[in-house]
């Protein structure tokens, strides 16, 4: 079933939209609010903050070689729709976390469901997409995560209000059920290879591998926000710093709506450029804050980096790769995002318990000085190559 040539917002694409997001939702309600009820309730320290993030991600990263190969081999709705079962069962186990050590291990299997549903839903998503507009409709899709990432965080931080964590959990849980509901209605293409025999190969895709290592360290920022942007404005006697995520994804919605148009028309160098050069500007600035407003001027800014990066660099790995192969192409990205997350945020609560938050972030913005510097040496033209090659195999089958 292939999507309409010229209709980019079809039905499905939209009721996936909106499911995704209530996910996206009920995931980021969670994910600045769990250090504070570890600190709060569990008694926890920076370095475990760190651990939070961390174990999660790199149960994502785990898990998504295998989702790639089983999505491309057996299809994505049922895959998807198991994980997004399992995804909710998780949210509301939440309430079961009466240790630091029960916390971690919900969050481990929160991990799997979580890299499962993103690898999952992204692959839809690309297969809703008419293949002339894929930049475009992955920009458009990611705003369903933006939008998340804008309202939940500050939104979880607001049910929680002094400590109220049974509500947190409660509504999370209601809101990944609600994710679910939705999904069941969405007609995803029957598109899958049969080929049902484990190998590593089909896990993975090498194509991907030097866009891989550029997501990879562009992900430790990322890790530090989530993980400490709350914290930090607390040290800094800011209030209301949950809001950074909005200020954030209000950078990262604006860019959104027309990146993925220049990368459809221009190729990616240029935007990956500048989205690492002002993510830059934005982590070595938020060293120096002190007030409300600088703050959330950087929220923006990083958000402008993460707007034009994150769609970018994946039109990227699925311009590469043929239509049967995405699965296994998301998971290639995905997995490089999960590791630098889980990396980053556990190597960086260290970093951040003798430096400082605030050096934190400075050094976040130094590192990602290396993916530009690699993405021009070896990625750029690697990218042109495998591209014309795959277009060369389309118009010779």
């Amino acid at each position: 079933m292939a999507p309409n040539k010229d209709n980019i917002l079809s039905r499905d694409f939209i009721l996936h939209f909106v499911s995704y997001f209530l996910m996206a939702s009920a995931f980021y309600f969670l994910l600045p609010t769990l250090p504070i009820y570890a600190v709060n309730a569990l008694d926890a320290n920076k370095n475990q903050v760190g651990y939070i993030i961390g174990v999660y991600a790199l149960a994502a990263l785990l898990v998504r070689p295998f989702c790639g190969y089983v999505l491309d081999a057996y299809g994505r709705r049922s895959v998807y729709l198991w994980a997004l079962l399992f995804f909710t069962i998780l949210t509301a186990a939440y309430h079961l976390a009466s240790t630091f050590f029960i916390l971690l291990i919900i969050r481990v299997f929160h991990g799997i469901a979580w890299g499962t549903i993103t690898t999952g839903g992204s692959t839809i998503a690309a297969d809703l997409i008419p293949e002339s507009r894929r930049g475009e409709g992955i920009g458009y899709f990611g705003l369903a995560m933006t939008f998340a990432i804008a309202l939940a965080p500050y939104g979880g931080d607001q049910i929680m209000g002094q400590n109220n964590f049974v509500n947190l959990f409660s509504i999370s849980a209601i809101v990944a059920l609600a994710a679910l509901v939705l999904a069941l209605v969405v007609k995803v293409p029957k598109i899958k290879t049969g080929e049902t025999k484990i190998q590593l190969s089909k896990m993975f895709d090498k194509r991907v591998n030097r866009i891989a290592i550029v997501m990879f360290t562009g992900a430790f920022p990322f890790a530090a926000i989530i993980s400490f942007i709350r914290i930090y404005s607390d040290e800094l006697q800011i209030n209301q710093g949950a809001l950074f995520f909005i200020f954030m994804a209000i950078g990262v919605a604006i860019v959104r709506l027309i990146v993925g148009k220049i990368m459809d028309r221009r190729g990616p160098s240029a935007l990956v450029a500048t989205g690492l050069l002002v993510t830059v500007a934005g982590l070595i600035w938020l060293r120096y804050i002190d007030s409300f407003w600088p703050l959330m001027a950087v929220g923006v800014l990083v958000g402008f980096g993460n707007g034009i990066i994150m769609p970018t660099v994946q039109t990227m790995a699925l311009n590469m790769v043929p239509m049967e192969r995405r699965g296994a192409a998301n998971a290639t990205f995905f997995s490089a995002v999960d590791l630098g997350i889980g990396a980053g945020s556990i190597a960086l609560g260290y970093v951040a318990e003798y430096c400082g938050i605030g050096m934190m972030f400075f050094i976040c913005g130094v590192i990602l000085l290396f993916p530009l510097v690699f993405y021009f040496l070896f990625v750029r033209k690697h990218y042109h190559q495998h591209v014309e090659e795959l277009k060369a195999a389309e118009n010779n089958a």
